[in-house]
């Protein structure tokens, strides 16, 4: 991790919440649980919060307790938070008024790098809609109220933050595996079945240290955060179809039945179907290579 003091500080963190830290995890949950170690390897220091300051099992560290309410002018849960030199922001902004908020009550307390902090807001690949290949710049819907909050600290910030759109979550407890049941109870939705998009709990934590080591490079801008694939739902829930308990939840027998039937139907000869046939397709380059860094978790392992 770069000296820069604006990222870099090298008192030895404690749970005490008086220490500045490098980074500031603002919500603390399953994101957070693949950070530490990769953190720790970086000599990166932290510290994390969650709405009742536990301890998130398998971590050592504990939690500071806080609570975002956007419509609060009270400034004691602020000044029990670290100052730091960067704040990733776990929790979901929504609508306007709330990244501004943030900054400016968190800022106020912590003067000493309110010019210079850099924030990392996580957000959904969700608010890109429509079909084809889709990268970064393609526009986003905007009547989704995170994707206004993302748009508001951006142009609050500029140069000072970045926006990481992160794909489907999964490692650890979250197996794709046990998605099919709950995306697709009948034919009809298998039917409507096109591209999935996945990223690993481990990359996304390399994604965060990415930004914090070529900030330069992905400042001012939100990315597309995926493992560059955009896997087949029929390919997957045919090769899923085997009902076998050991590496996730049993599936529907009929499930094989129905996509064979649907490739007859739709003139498929072959899984995985074409990219012109899977409806949007994630474009996710972009950020590995400013970060020269490459996503190294995927289904194939």
């Amino acid at each position: 991790m770069s000296t820069d003091s604006t990222c870099r500080n090298p008192q030895p963190v404690t749970n005490s919440s008086t220490n500045a830290v490098d980074l500031l995890v603002l919500g603390a949950g399953w994101t957070y649980t693949f950070l530490p170690p990769l953190l720790h390897h970086h000599n990166i220091t932290y510290q994390a919060t969650t709405r009742d300051g536990r301890r998130i099992p398998g971590l050592l560290k504990g939690t500071i307790p806080f609570i975002f309410d956007p419509a609060s002018d009270d400034t004691a849960p602020y000044r029990a938070l670290p100052s730091a030199g960067a704040v990733l922001i776990v929790f979901p902004l929504k609508g306007r008024g709330q990244s501004t908020r943030l900054v400016e009550m968190y800022d106020g307390v912590h003067k000493e790098l309110a010019g210079k902090r850099r924030w990392i807001q996580l957000g959904s690949t969700g608010i890109w809609k429509g079909e084809g290949q889709l990268d970064r710049h393609s526009p986003v819907d905007l009547s989704s109220e995170r994707a206004v909050a993302e748009e508001e600290l951006l142009a609050m910030l500029k140069r000072r933050a970045c926006v990481l759109n992160l794909a489907g979550l999964w490692g650890g407890e979250r197996n794709p595996r046990n998605w099919v049941s709950r995306v697709a109870k009948t034919k009809e939705d298998v039917k409507g079945k096109g591209a999935l998009h996945l990223v690993h709990g481990e990359d996304v934590a390399r994604a965060v240290v990415g930004c914090l080591e070529k900030w330069e490079e992905v400042g001012a801008r939100r990315w597309i955060v995926c493992d560059l694939r955009s896997w087949d739902w029929w390919d997957l829930i045919l090769g899923w179809a085997d009902g076998r308990k050991d590496e996730g939840e049993g599936q529907n027998p009929e499930y094989g039945k129905w996509v064979l039937e649907l490739m007859e139907e739709q003139k498929v000869r072959s899984l995985p179907r074409g990219r012109d046939r899977l409806g949007r397709c994630l474009d996710g380059r972009e950020f590995w290579e400013k970060v020269a860094e490459v996503p190294r978790k995927t289904l194939l392992q």
